[in-house]
């Protein structure tokens, strides 16, 4: 009696053991189709980039830069760069900093559509 008790234990814990392993390797498969997936992905954006970078090198040559100067010169009326437009740091304005909002006003603000 106590043998065959024994035994169902056994198949029981063999069962729960099959399932549990089934599903690890369940979870193990998806995890790796998601990595698989990522990593499609990261090569796409790779080569998008790539593409991105070989298009901003050729729209930033400077000879096409001048060519497009000089087609739309009239238009844009542009002048040469002179040295007295470098400013130093001194010569930049500061910003006005004004005092906080309290929190609640902020909220308020915020809430009716305004600019805290």
């Amino acid at each position: 009696m106590i043998r065959r008790i024994f035994n169902f234990v056994l198949l029981a814990v063999m069962i729960i053991g099959a399932t549990v392993t089934y599903d690890l390797k369940h979870k193990a498969e998806m995890a790796a189709d998601k990595v698989a997936r990522l990593q499609t992905d990261i090569a796409k954006e790779k080569d998008k980039l790539a593409l991105l970078r070989a298009e901003w090198s050729l729209l930033t040559q400077p000879s096409r830069l001048q060519s497009v100067v000089d087609k739309y010169a009239d238009h844009f009326q542009l002048q040469p760069f002179s040295p007295k437009q470098i400013a130093s740091i001194g010569e930049i304005p500061l910003r006005k900093v004004s005092a906080p909002m309290p929190a609640g006003e902020t909220l308020a603000r915020l809430a009716s559509g305004e600019q805290p």
